[in-house]
Formats: C-alpha cells, sequence, structure tokens
C-alpha cells in the first residue's frame, strides 16, 4: 500500500480533530442531560480588559465543549475598561464574578474601606505578565531610564498602576518626573508606541508578544522582585454568595480549569474560535495566514505557559494563591505609599478553601489527558 500523500494526511488530522470535537460536544452533552432535572444557573462574569487572542479563545473553548453546561451554568461574560470600573460592581451583586487585578481592593481594603464583602476564590494569572516594554533601539534599558518619558497604559482606571507608581519609586523616578498616559488597548496602544507618542507600554506580555511577533522588535523590562510574582489578576466574588453557594463557584472554576487545560492540548482551535467570533482580528487580506496562525498560536502558548507553570517549568496547582507572596506586596505597597497601611487580612480576601475541586474534570475530553507542560 502506498503511503498517504501529504494532502490526504492533512485531511486525516482534521478529520481526526472534528472528530475530537464531536466526541467531546458528546460527552459533554451526556454530563450534562443527567443534571437536566436542574436548571442551568445564570452567571455573569466581568472583565476587566476586553478579550485579545492571547485569551480570549478559552472563553469560547469553553462553550463549545459545553464545559459551563455541564458544570450547570449559563456563563455570560461583560467587559469594563479597567478594574476600577469593575469592581463596584462585583461589590454592588450586579456582577456575579469579577476578574480584575487585585490591587484595587487591597487598596481599598488598606485604606479601610471594610464593607466590600468580597472574596478571591481563584487565582487566575498568579504571576504579573505586566512589563514594560520599548522599542528594541530605545535608550532605556531599565526602570530608571523610565525618568522623564511617557508610560501608555490601557485606561487610568486600570488596576496595576498603583504597583507602576510604586516600581518607578523604587527605581528612584519620582513621582512628577514621569507620565502615565491613556492610550487604549492592543493596536492603539501599538501605533503610539511605534509613532512616538509614549516611549514605553505598560502591558501584560501577552499583547506585548502580538506586537514583537507582528514585527516590531521590542525590549522588555519585567516587574522586579516580589512586584512580579504577585497575582495580576484573579476571579472574585461577593463573601456572602460564596459561603451559601461553594460549588457554584467551585463547579466555576473546574469548567474554567478544563477550558486552559484544552486550550493547551489544541491551541489551533482556541485561536480560530477566537477569530470567527473577533473576524476584525483576523489575518488582513493578503497576508500570510500560516504566518498569522502559527504567531497567534505562539502568543496563547506562552501565555498558558506563565499560568499553568512555574518559572522553573514544574506544573503550577490551578487557581491556588501564594498568600506569603500577597503578604509581601502589601507590606511592599505600604512602604511605598500606595496603600494606607499594611493592615489587610490576607488570609481571608484570599481563598484557597475551593482550589482542590479546580484540577477534578467536569467532562473526560478525547485524547491524551492534557497536561501542563512546557
Amino acid at each position: 500500500m502506498r503511503p498517504l500523500s501529504p494532502i490526504p494526511r492533512r485531511l486525516a488530522r482534521r478529520l481526526t480533530h472534528l472528530a475530537g470535537l464531536a466526541l467531546a460536544s458528546l460527552l459533554a452533552a451526556s454530563a450534562a442531560a443527567q443534571a437536566a432535572a436542574t436548571p442551568l444557573v445564570p452567571l455573569t462574569v466581568g472583565l476587566s480588559v476586553r478579550p485579545s487572542v492571547a485569551d480570549g479563545g478559552v472563553w469560547l473553548l469553553a462553550q463549545e465543549l459545553g464545559l459551563w453546561t455541564a458544570a450547570g451554568l449559563q456563563v455570560r461574560t461583560v467587559e469594563f475598561e479597567g478594574a476600577g470600573l469593575l469592581v463596584p460592581q462585583v461589590a454592588a451583586g450586579k456582577i456575579d464574578i469579577g476578574l480584575p487585578s487585585p490591587e484595587t481592593i487591597l487598596s481599598a481594603t488598606a485604606a479601610g474601606q471594610s464593607g466590600l464583602g468580597l472574596t478571591f476564590f481563584y487565582n487566575a494569572v498568579p504571576a504579573n505578565a505586566m512589563e514594560f516594554a520599548v522599542l528594541a533601539d530605545s535608550p532605556i534599558h531599565q526602570v530608571s531610564d523610565l525618568k522623564g518619558r511617557k508610560i501608555g497604559v490601557g485606561a487610568l482606571t486600570w488596576g496595576n498602576i498603583p504597583s507602576t507608581r510604586a516600581i518607578l519609586r523604587d527605581a528612584g523616578v519620582a513621582a512628577g518626573n514621569y507620565a502615565i498616559v491613556p492610550v487604549g488597548v492592543l493596536g492603539a496602544g501599538f501605533h503610539a508606541l511605534t509613532s512616538g507618542r509614549v516611549d514605553a507600554l505598560n502591558y501584560n506580555a501577552g499583547w506585548h508578544d502580538i506586537l514583537e511577533l507582528s514585527g516590531t522588535p521590542l525590549r522588555r523590562i519585567r516587574m522586579p522582585g516580589v512586584f512580579g510574582e504577585m497575582s495580576v489578576n484573579a476571579f472574585v466574588t461577593r463573601s456572602d454568595a460564596l459561603a451559601r453557594d461553594p460549588d457554584r463557584y467551585a463547579r466555576f472554576g473546574q469548567a474554567y480549569t478544563q477550558a486552559l487545560l484544552a486550550c493547551q492540548a489544541d491551541i489551533e482551535r482556541c485561536v480560530t474560535l477566537y477569530w470567527q467570533a473577533n473576524p476584525q482580528a483576523r489575518p488582513a487580506a493578503g497576508a500570510d495566514a500560516d504566518k498569522a496562525l502559527a504567531d497567534a498560536k505562539e502568543v496563547v502558548r506562552r501565555r498558558l505557559q506563565r499560568i499553568l507553570l512555574h518559572p522553573d517549568g514544574s506544573p503550577r496547582e490551578p487557581g491556588r494563591f501564594d498568600v506569603a507572596v500577597i503578604r509581601q506586596y502589601v507590606q511592599r505597597m505600604a512602604e511605598a505609599g500606595e496603600f494606607a497601611s499594611a493592615d489587610v487580612p490576607v488570609e481571608t480576601l484570599f481563598s484557597n478553601a475551593l482550589v482542590p475541586a479546580f484540577s477534578r474534570p467536569l467532562v473526560r475530553l478525547p485524547g491524551p489527558r492534557a497536561q501542563a507542560r512546557p
């Protein structure tokens, strides 16, 4: 028998992929049918920034594979421009779960605002992916070189801005010796940097990956010390709601974790789902489609690696907070004058109580079990 030619091989791989997705959907539907006697619970999740190709596919893949349904949930996402706008909506109970930077809530708690009644229950981005990025030929090589410079952020409501100020202060750059400029997100901010409107961007590493892989060489400046180890995004909800129905949030965390692992196992599907839902993000007409897909897959791969693996390559436990790091971070922010005090009940504000549930799969997906891998 002659070996298959390259075209049939590609077709066979595609058919295998489609069969796998069909089986996954069937298994998810079966799991959902077992719980059909109980109506799906509506759950509104607020995002502090608009998803990009780096992270948007995870939500869509969870929907396609029926993970929310298997968890007994009907999940809807709503986008906000920064944690400063999102957090009050969660505190008021208008949004069930928020995904902000913890800084806004930590700052309010340190200032004595004890009535927020919020608890972080899932560490979504366990290490600080925020960084400074400058053009590769820029004279800026370290944080202290940002003196007298303009630093672009998405919006002045972004929750990470206080730690950015603290990092600059630690580097000897006083508050009056730099400007934080709102430039919008992604393309708008990229243009602000390449056109010289700002000297640096203070975005997450995934967004900088997008710019760099599109052909703009960058120099990255990482967040130093405990600032770089701090959680940058975490799921938060009202403490009374969490106490009243912890299983609801455990099931949400299970489904989200499995979506991350499913995306890691099929990054291409994550990318194509995002492009289908956001056609404006597709490669432009005439662009090299294969390169665009490869670049997008690399952006997603890097983000998942930062979330699922420690820097040494060992797997993280999904959703777990490093409470010791958070305590150190609060102390450093208080010393920098960004928090009113270090008197923050970190152990009650950040809960690991549901972490053991997050790694238990809701649906048995086809093929080898997805695992965190470099």
